[in-house]
């Protein structure tokens, strides 16, 4: 028999309500600060996602303030490219319900085609890389630097690529030291320094790398230590034939100087141009 404080830890079941009229269909996941659930919207009559703060993280005023700074920003914002949020609640605990994307992620698509045997076609890692650079843009443009993207935080919802996962998106400035994916965090990010929009085109890079090779340029997960700080990326061009347009972006966005980086509308624009080329 479960114990008061089990019972008190579990995920909502089937037939339970999150909030009002959002009715838990299935608990997804359980994060470290929060709980994903598969609901259904009686306004809506439809499906969707809800994301809260899990019980044993109830007391932590700070997942709590990125939780709702997220929901505000999915709320608030709109662009094809990015997860559309529905509603936001502060009260009784902050819960944002967001639409439920379909397709799969860029981590699940691309492993399955190396898997294979096969490559990601280049015209396909274009049109890629230009909606993930028109959304990282939009978001820079509303003064939001998203700090976590990586393959599993991109849906590939065809003809859409949908990125998702706001919860460490911030201002430009100082935050702590190490925010972010290991793997994946610009080195700026694991120092500590003062980011700017050059994080977030550090990981557009780390992402269209993974597309065109299959692997990560930076694997570790040992604690206290980032390869990124260690070394270079190696060349995309030692590991895949490609156009000289497109390996050369790569090579540039996974620049340790963030100064050396390209903006996300110079990634727009090659991307566009190899496609205009390849048609």
């Amino acid at each position: 028999m479960k114990t008061e404080e089990e019972i008190r830890e579990a995920p909502l079941e089937r037939g339970e309500t999150l909030i009002m009229d959002y009715t838990v269909v299935e608990h997804l996941r359980r994060g470290k600060d929060c709980d994903l659930y598969h609901l259904w919207s009686e306004e809506r009559m439809t499906s969707c996602i809800g994301k809260t703060i899990q019980p044993l993280a109830m007391e932590k005023t700070s997942a709590k303030e990125r939780l709702i700074q997220e929901g505000e920003a999915i709320t608030t914002l709109s662009h094809p490219n990015l997860i559309r949020g529905y509603a936001l609640y502060t009260e009784p605990r902050p819960i944002v319900i967001q639409e439920t994307l379909t397709g799969e992620t860029i981590s699940h698509l691309i492993r399955n085609t190396y898997k294979r045997d096969e490559e990601l076609p280049l015209i396909q890692l274009a049109h890629f890389g230009k909606q993930i650079a028109s959304v990282v843009n939009y978001l820079h443009q509303n003064n939001i630097i998203h700090l976590d993207i990586k393959p599993s935080n991109i849906i590939s919802q065809p003809p859409l690529a949908k990125l998702f996962d706001l919860n460490l998106a911030t201002k430009p400035g100082t935050i702590r030291k190490g925010t972010g994916t290991k793997p994946y965090m610009s080195p700026e990010q694991a120092i500590g320094e003062p980011l700017t929009t050059a994080a977030d085109i550090w990981g557009i890079g780390v992402v269209l790398f993974f597309m065109a090779t299959g692997k990560r340029p930076f694997k570790t997960y040992e604690e206290k230590r980032y390869e990124q700080l260690e070394r270079d990326a190696e060349a995309v061009e030692t590991l895949r034939d490609m156009d000289p347009l497109l390996s050369g972006l790569i090579n540039r966005c996974l620049d340790k100087n963030p100064e050396n980086r390209p903006e996300a509308t110079e990634i727009f624009n090659m991307c566009e141009k190899y496609i205009h080329k390849n048609i």
